[in-house]
């Protein structure tokens, strides 16, 4: 990968691991860091080797955000959906990639998480964070709106007050408040955060993960409102996946009174 891209892969069995790695700029992510983020998501598509995603980051903070200093100057004048093109390629396309991934993602969060950053970790799956790691959202700080995808992810997780908190304010959350309201999942010494997101990237990665993304699209699609749609996708997705492998093996596993072996097909 060209150096020029502060994102780092590497593939450990069936866990593919994605390092923020600008430690000097807080993590901040500019637009190729984001754009080679989104490829490598969307390359997963659950029937290859990687049947789990961890989002760690090197250094003091996860990530403090978009690079915003790069990406602007106080004299630049805007051109007509320039913005929107730029998010499209960057942040909100990574965002996307990962709420549609088909394998379940972890991110592992310590120092901070800011505004595109917090997005990163929340959008995953599960997100396991240090013990002295805080969230916040510094739009309302900065003179713009929200983006890449937290008007929709805050109220989701956390509910529109303490959404509104965050978002309005620009009230920042500890670990042990984050994973209260609901924002995260797990809180962890520091020392601790590599092995516990580690762990449970392994976990899910050995699960039957080609049901569950069947059931993580049923979980993430905010268009079934209604019960009667849940009760279709839900049946389309049955349909689907006793079909599986692995459910396959999970039957013989049961009567053979054994753990079952997944393989993800």
């Amino acid at each position: 990968m060209a150096d020029a891209v502060g994102v780092h892969m590497s593939v450990d069995g069936a866990v593919l691991t994605i390092t923020l790695d600008r430690p000097d700029k807080g993590n901040a992510l500019r637009q190729q860091d984001c754009a080679a983020l989104r490829q490598e998501v969307q390359q997963v598509d659950g029937a290859g080797q990687v049947r789990a995603i961890l989002i760690r980051a090197n250094g003091r903070h996860f990530c403090t955000g978009a690079d915003l200093v790069s990406a602007n100057t106080v004299d630049a004048k805007p051109v007509a959906g320039h913005l929107s093109r730029g998010l499209a390629i960057g942040a909100h396309g990574m965002i996307g990639a990962l709420w549609d991934c088909p394998v379940p993602t972890v991110a592992a969060v310590q120092g901070k998480a800011i505004g595109l950053g917090l997005h990163l970790a929340v959008v995953c799956d599960f997100t396991v964070a240090a013990d002295e790691a805080s969230f916040a959202e510094v739009f309302c700080k900065r003179g713009f709106s929200v983006d890449s995808g937290g008007s929709f992810l805050l109220p989701r997780l956390i509910g529109i007050r303490r959404a509104k908190q965050m978002l309005l304010r620009g009230t920042v959350v500890d670990a042990s408040t984050a994973a209260g309201w609901g924002l995260i999942d797990e809180v962890v010494g520091v020392g601790d955060l590599e092995g516990a997101a580690v762990r449970l990237a392994t976990e899910l990665a050995a699960g039957p993960t080609f049901s569950l993304g069947y059931t993580k699209r049923l979980l993430n699609n905010p268009a079934a409102a209604q019960l009667d749609e849940v009760l279709r996708q839900e049946a389309a997705a049955v349909e689907a996946t006793v079909r599986s492998a692995d459910f396959k093996e999970g039957l013989r596993a049961f009567s053979e009174r054994r753990d079952p072996e997944f393989g993800g097909h």
